[in-house]
């Protein structure tokens, strides 16, 4: 099964278009140590709206709506192909991540191949986008990017708007799977009783749920040892929301105990906002060998065999 399995576009420079000020190294201290960077430590994981308005039409890019359909046929960005968001995790293992012949077939169909930049937006959380983009990332492809503030900010901006539904060229994508961005029960179950101060099991669900409060599964709870962070703790209060000053995520993440040494096994309900929170990460350049604990919850919280807190 597929949780046993696992254990730049042309134009103007990436890093520069989209978003964070990652140039900017910040004061050095006196003792000769590197500074923090002042920015995003991967600022071209986000793609801008005003870049990628500018970016339409590039034959090296190819843009992906991950919202529903009925949204995406009442109005998309420009050139925008569709991809559904049940084609996320595999249809006969719906607890784990699509498998990769699978994948590969329906992101070909799409025109996406391994160089191809991409560039993938939701209703505007990036909930959705940062799934897709963590399913790219473990089969191999290193070129894709989220729209910061989605299609909520693209309406809001007044940006261009279309109905047609493109068809791309059939492309070849060779997936290669990437077995440590992702981890199954097993080694979760290892990290959580034989805790490791390097080793943070970070819970992205809510409160009540991680509490128990709110009980999703046969059992209500948190991995034991794990620490709870809500994934929309890294976005802005306001509307549309975007992604926080990278300060401002460093500054949560410390208060979880995760350092740029730190391994983070990230985990929710379905792997879905566990992959938004690695995105996350990445973005402000925390975590070792960051996974995501792909069977989430709904594998735990439903084994019979797996230990439970409260």
């Amino acid at each position: 099964m597929a949780g046993a399995r696992a254990g730049g576009a042309a134009g103007a420079p990436l890093a520069a278009a989209c978003g964070g000020d990652d140039d900017d190294p910040g004061t050095a201290p006196a003792d000769g140590s590197t500074a923090e960077p002042a920015g995003y430590a991967e600022p071209n994981l986000l793609a801008e709206t005003d870049w990628l308005a500018g970016q339409l039409g590039n034959p090296s890019l190819v843009v992906v709506d991950i919202r529903k359909k009925e949204a995406y046929d009442a109005g998309h960005i420009p050139g925008a192909v569709w991809y559904d968001q049940a084609a996320l995790k595999d249809p006969d293992e719906k607890l784990y991540v699509i498998r990769e012949s699978l994948f590969a077939e329906k992101v070909g169909a799409l025109g996406i191949d391994n160089a191809k930049e991409v560039v993938i937006y939701d209703d505007g959380t990036g909930l959705w986008a940062t799934r897709l983009w963590w399913v790219l990332d473990y089969y191999g492809h290193d070129k894709a990017r989220v729209l910061n503030g989605g299609w909520a900010k693209w309406e809001k901006e007044g940006k261009a708007v279309s109905k047609e539904a493109p068809t791309p060229a059939k492309a070849t994508f060779a997936a290669k799977p990437n077995p440590d961005v992702i981890c199954a029960l097993d080694y979760v179950k290892e990290k959580a009783t034989n805790p490791n101060p390097n080793v943070v099991i970070l819970d992205v669900r809510s409160q009540a749920e991680y509490t128990g409060a709110d009980v999703r599964a046969a059992r209500g709870g948190h991995v034991p040892t794990s620490v709870n962070l809500d994934w929309q703790a890294s976005l802005t209060d306001g509307d549309p929301k975007v992604w926080k000053p990278a300060d401002q995520l460093r500054a949560q993440f410390a208060k979880a105990g995760i350092t740029k040494d730190t391994e983070v096994i990230t985990y929710c309900q379905t792997g879905v906002r566990a992959a938004h929170s690695l995105f996350t990460l990445r973005l402000v350049g925390l975590g070792k060998g960051n996974k995501v604990y792909d069977g989430s919850w709904a594998e735990w919280g439903n084994s019979k065999d797996t230990p439970v807190q409260q």
